[in-house]
């Protein structure tokens, strides 16, 4: 090396990595989304499905075994993680075993069960980065922000429930798949098989990527002429699978009859606002919703991963479509939640990330336009992610209409006891409740049912309102529904409304800028409230 290159070579040596930072820098955007949120509504409990994991972490720590009591979906992983996390906690900061000081204060438990979703949800960020950089650092960058600031990752980030979970799992499967089928190498194949074991423990359709490793074995062994390969990892990965699942959570095989019975249960009908549709109004439903959460440029830039990959002939980027498995697999069942989309939702934002990738190298071959107009449309895309991102975080912590109303109603001396109330109310904040079990069309007039005292107050929650409103199967609930928005308004606890929602980018900014502002000038979060006056009872 000459005297003239060597400054040069330590000059380089010392040149910042700007992936590595910027990869830093979106993770710990990505973990303050997330973590920052997990005191949402605390000490109320306001998601209905978080006591799952919550008092079956508690239930195991009364009974000391680390089997999980519940098998709803199966909740088993994050269960687990809680009941390890709630006996450290109560050990070091507590005093007392964590069933004992559960039965002092619950919100400790709540948040230490959000924040290991949100560890989850943090973790896949950086998992979603070596997928990407399988193909390109740079395709990583943009597989971290992908999944770091979709709002529907960051809003179940904070939720003491399987669905971020599902999704980190179904992200390991993923790398361990490619990495697999550009090595052929087994340590990537423990991988995969380990994150489907952890996805079925965490919630049952994990199943479904067992397809991805499959694809996995069959294109490498393909490419490499090595065909006995197919049947002996095949083989290979189904033990792996099984052995990690039960190692993970043996009482799922020693009480598969709950399994079983929970897997036909969890499928039923009768969820109001959530069944109705055939496998293809539930297919387009969870597409629009893609569409909605991520905008169309995500769209346009995931065709043009797809385009690229197919173009390439990058069989390596075969696993990235497992999302499409889910979503076939899923469409078929007779409920469909926004939720139930996220495992789903991961092909797109990776393809989108290797297209934006991909159109980035091209543009830059061909001149300064084509490249100002990728990187305006990834700006835009971007921004759009993350003040959507924000706005989550904001909208969690902001006060709660259940909160808010809650002090309002305990300073007026009106007690549930005084009142027919709604699900999603100061008095059942985390569940469904029907009201017109209580009340009843009565002469065309709003009214108790026979048998049942009458009550000075009708509280009712747009959470359940809503529903009732759009149910045309149940026309006398309707009814009863529609007879009380006609009543006289005692109070009105008005909510800012769910994040905002747009395939169009330039939209959803600006929308999002607005609710940032309301939420700022002390607008409330979750359902509308509103407390009416019985018809006949007289007025304070």
């Amino acid at each position: 090396m000459s005297a003239v290159d060597a400054p040069l070579t330590r000059r380089r040596l010392r040149r910042p990595d700007l992936v590595g930072w910027a990869l830093l820098s979106i993770v710990v955007v990505g973990a303050i989304v997330r973590f920052g949120g997990i005191g949402w509504g605390l000490p109320l409990q306001l998601h209905a499905d978080e006591w799952v994991v919550v008092e079956g972490a508690i239930d195991m720590a009364q009974r000391n075994s680390f089997a999980p009591p519940f098998f709803f979906r199966p909740d088993h992983l994050e269960t687990q993680l809680s009941y390890i996390i709630y006996q450290a906690w109560s050990y070091l900061f507590g005093g007392g075993s964590p069933e004992a000081l559960f039965a002092v204060d619950q919100a400790p438990f709540y948040a230490l069960a959000r924040a290991t979703t949100a560890t989850l949800g943090t973790a896949s960020i950086v998992v979603a980065y070596f997928i990407g950089s399988s193909y390109a650092r740079t395709a990583g960058l943009w597989s971290a922000f992908a999944i770091a600031f979709f709002p529907p990752l960051v809003e179940h980030s904070r939720y003491a429930t399987p669905d971020v979970p599902l999704v980190f799992a179904v992200l390991l499967t993923i790398l361990g798949a490619v990495r697999y089928i550009q090595r052929e190498s087994w340590p990537w194949l423990v991988l995969a098989s380990a994150g489907v074991a952890i996805g079925i423990t965490a919630k049952y359709p994990a199943v479904a990527a067992t397809s991805t490793i499959a694809v996995a074995v069959i294109v490498a062994s393909i490419r490499s002429r090595q065909y006995w390969r197919i049947p002996v990892r095949g083989a290979a990965a189904i033990v792996m699978v099984l052995g990690f699942t039960f190692a993970l959570s043996p009482t799922l095989f020693i009480n598969f009859s709950e399994v079983r019975a929970q897997l036909f249960q969890q499928n039923s009908t009768g969820h109001l606002g959530a069944d109705g549709l055939d496998w293809s109004g539930n297919a387009l439903f969870y597409a629009s919703s893609f569409l909605s959460s991520g905008g169309i440029i995500v769209v346009l830039f995931a065709a043009a991963g797809l385009i690229a990959a197919v173009v390439g002939r990058r069989w390596d980027m075969t696993p990235l479509l497992t999302g499409v498995v889910f979503w076939v697999a899923i469409s078929v069942l007779t409920l469909h939640w926004d939720r139930w989309g996220l495992p789903m939702f991961i092909t797109p934002l990776l393809l989108a990330a290797v297209g934006l990738d991909a159109a980035w190298r091209w543009s830059s071959l061909r001149g300064r336009t084509p490249r100002v107009v990728v990187g305006v449309l990834a700006a835009v895309s971007g921004l759009s992610l993350l003040l959507a991102s924000f706005a989550q975080l904001a909208v969690a912590l902001a006060p709660d209409t259940r909160e808010t109303a809650a002090a309002g109603l305990a300073a007026r001396g009106i007690e549930a006891d005084d009142t027919f109330y709604d699900g999603y109310t100061p008095f059942n904040t985390d569940g469904p409740r029907n009201l017109a079990a209580e009340l009843a069309i009565v002469d065309g007039v709003v009214g108790p049912r026979e048998g049942i005292d009458p009550l000075p107050y009708i509280l009712t929650s747009s959470s359940m309102v809503d529903r009732y409103l759009l149910a045309e199967n149940k026309p006398e609930e309707q009814a009863v529904y529609a007879a009380i928005q006609q009543l006289p308004i005692d109070t009105e606890w008005d909510s800012v409304g769910i994040v905002p929602a747009s395939p169009w980018e330039p939209v959803r900014i600006w929308k999002s800028i607005d609710f940032l502002a309301q939420i700022a000038g002390g607008a409330n979060g979750g359902p509308q409230l509103i407390l009416h006056r019985t018809p006949g009872t007289p007025s304070e």
